[in-house]
């Protein structure tokens, strides 16, 4: 199992700090990269185009002296909010248990449902989502909104949003993921998801489905 980010599968990786994923910073987020001349261009880009290595500076006025050699913007994440991500380091692989233990259960409860499909989990699979795909999703969503459970969608077809329509793209260009879109619901998962929460949601799914 190759770990993603690695260098291995592309020169540059982004990881997500967003509070819904595994490693939350509020906002914010990495890049990875094996490769030195995207990291000093990345450097660059973070802070302003600003560049205070001595080596690679056009002039040096004395060691206050900065250039901005690049058109940046300030892409800097907090030290608060990295420092909330790094104290997090610490639980991820435990909280990466959790939600591979919950996923199961889902899995294993929607087994002999034949309106609901799983998606297949690959080697690895981190668990930032659990989705099922269901005809009725629309009902489903509402249903169980009614009963205080939130779930979501994800995600609406990028070609269907305004800007793109606005470009000429349109409804039917893509049949594949519109169908996957019309069907797909993504069910609660975190790693503080109590056993009686979740068995809650399982029920109350398998209620809407009980004429099987």
């Amino acid at each position: 199992l190759q770990n993603c980010g690695n260098g291995n599968f592309a020169e540059l990786a982004i990881f997500s700090f967003h509070p819904v994923k595994h490693i939350a910073c509020g906002e914010g987020g990495m890049i990875t990269t094996n490769d030195q001349i995207l990291y000093n261009k990345l450097l660059l880009l973070r802070s302003h185009g600003i560049n205070k290595n001595i080596g690679q500076l056009a002039e040096n006025h004395g060691g206050w002296y900065y250039e901005m050699q690049d058109l940046g913007f300030n892409y800097r994440m907090s030290d608060i909010n990295a420092a909330l991500g790094i104290s997090q380091l610490t639980r991820a692989n435990i909280n990466l248990q959790k939600r591979k233990k919950i996923a199961k259960y889902y899995d294993l409860a929607f087994k002999d449902l034949k309106s609901i499909n799983t998606i297949d989990s690959a080697l690895g699979h981190a668990y930032h989502l659990y989705i099922i795909q269901v005809k009725e999703r629309n009902e489903l969503y509402e249903y169980l909104k009614k009963e205080n459970i939130f779930t979501q969608v994800h995600y609406i077809p990028i070609h269907l949003q305004p800007y793109y329509r606005a470009m000429g793209w349109k409804k039917g260009m893509f049949p594949v993921v519109e169908e996957y879109y019309s069907k797909t619901l993504s069910l609660p998962i975190y790693p503080s998801l109590s056993n009686l929460e979740q068995k809650r949601i399982i029920d109350l799914i398998r209620c809407f489905y009980s004429n099987e």
